[in-house]
C-alpha cells in the first residue's frame, strides 16, 4: 500500500475529460485520488502570487505552494493502491514532468489529447458558460497574449495550451512506456474500454461497477443563467441536502442537472480553418511522435 505519497498523475490537456476520467477512477475502491482536483503543486513556480483574469480566484484558492499542504492531501489514502490526482497544466510546463520523476519514479501519468481546435473553443465556451467571458472567440483569439501579460489563468490560453508536441515528447522523454498511458478525446467514446485499460495500467482490477453515465466539467451556454448558477454555485438548499446524500452521489447529481442546462454553440468556420493551419505542423509532429493516427484533426 501507499499512503501519504500520489503515485498517479492525470496531467491534461485541459479540456479533454480529465475531469470525468478523474471521477470514474476514483469510483474504484483501491483508488484514491485527492479531494482537490487539481492542486497544480508541481508547476507553481511559474505562477503569480495572484492571477488576474475574471473568476481566477478560484483557481488560485485550490492551487497549492507548500509540499506538507500538498501531502495532506492523500493523509486519507491509507487503504488505496493507487493514490492520485489531476492538474491539468503539468502538461504545459516545461520540467513538470522531471519534478514528478524526481517525486516518484515508480509514478504513473495518464495524458488525454484533444483535436487543439476543438480543445481551444471547449475552453473559451468553458469561461463563457461560467459568466467570465465577454469577448467573442475571435477577440479573445486576439487577445490572448495580452491577457497571458496580465496574469489570467492558463485557462484563458485558448490557443497556446494546443502545442503539444513538445510538451508530449518532455513526458516520453522522461517516463519509461510502461508508466506513460496517451490517450485521444476521441478514444473516451468507448468509455468503459479506457476506464478498463487504465485500471490494466495502474495494476487493478475491474471488478466493480463504474458509473461512467455522467460526462464531468462540459462547456456550453447556459439555457437558464439561473438555473445553472443554482446547480453550479453554493446555496442554502444544497447546503441542507449535504448531510442527506453521500458526496460522490450529491456529484453526479449536480453535473447531469448543469449539463441538461447546457447549450453546444458552434465555432465558425473561418476561424476553425485559421486554426487547423495554424496547428497543422505541430500536430503533424505529434502523430509521428505517438505513431497515432491525427488526420482526421486536420479535415
Amino acid at each position: 500500500m501507499v499512503s501519504g505519497k500520489p503515485n498517479f498523475f492525470i496531467a491534461g490537456a485541459a479540456k479533454s475529460g480529465t475531469s470525468s476520467l478523474f471521477h470514474y477512477l476514483g469510483l474504484h475502491p483501491k483508488v484514491y485520488m485527492s479531494p482537490i482536483k487539481e492542486p497544480h503543486f508541481f508547476c507553481d513556480e511559474y505562477f503569480p502570487d495572484h492571477f488576474s483574469g475574471p473568476g481566477d480566484e478560484g483557481f488560485s484558492k485550490n492551487r497549492l505552494r507548500d509540499i506538507n499542504e500538498y501531502l495532506k492531501l492523500f493523509a486519507a489514502s491509507d487503504q488505496a493502491k493507487v493514490v492520485g490526482e489531476g492538474s491539468v497544466y503539468y502538461l504545459y510546463f516545461p520540467g513538470v514532468a522531471e519534478k514528478l520523476y524526481q517525486f516518484n519514479s515508480q509514478a504513473k501519468v495518464v495524458l488525454i489529447l484533444r483535436n487543439p481546435v476543438d480543445r481551444a473553443f471547449s475552453a473559451y465556451m468553458h469561461t463563457v458558460r461560467d459568466g467570465r467571458e465577454t469577448l467573442t472567440f475571435e477577440e479573445a483569439l486576439q487577445q490572448e497574449e495580452s491577457r497571458r501579460h496580465q496574469g489570467y489563468q492558463p485557462l484563458w490560453w485558448y490557443r497556446e495550451l494546443g502545442l503539444y508536441s513538445c510538451q508530449v515528447q518532455r513526458y516520453i522523454r522522461v517516463f519509461p512506456k510502461d508508466q506513460l498511458k496517451i490517450y485521444l478525446f476521441e478514444d473516451l467514446q468507448d468509455t468503459s474500454k479506457v476506464i478498463n485499460d487504465v485500471l490494466s495500467f495502474l495494476g487493478l482490477e475491474n471488478d466493480e461497477h463504474i458509473d461512467t453515465s455522467v460526462r464531468y466539467n462540459e462547456s456550453g451556454v447556459p439555457k437558464s443563467r439561473f438555473l445553472y448558477n443554482f446547480f453550479a454555485k453554493p446555496n442554502v438548499l444544497k447546503e441542507i441536502a449535504k448531510p442527506l446524500l453521500p458526496q460522490k452521489f450529491r456529484q453526479r447529481l449536480g453535473q447531469r442537472a448543469k449539463t441538461m442546462v447546457l447549450q453546444k454553440e458552434s465555432m465558425d468556420p473561418n476561424t476553425r480553418l485559421e486554426l487547423q493551419r495554424y496547428y497543422r505542423q505541430d500536430i503533424e509532429k505529434l502523430q509521428t511522435l505517438i505513431n497515432r493516427d491525427l488526420s482526421a484533426w486536420l479535415k
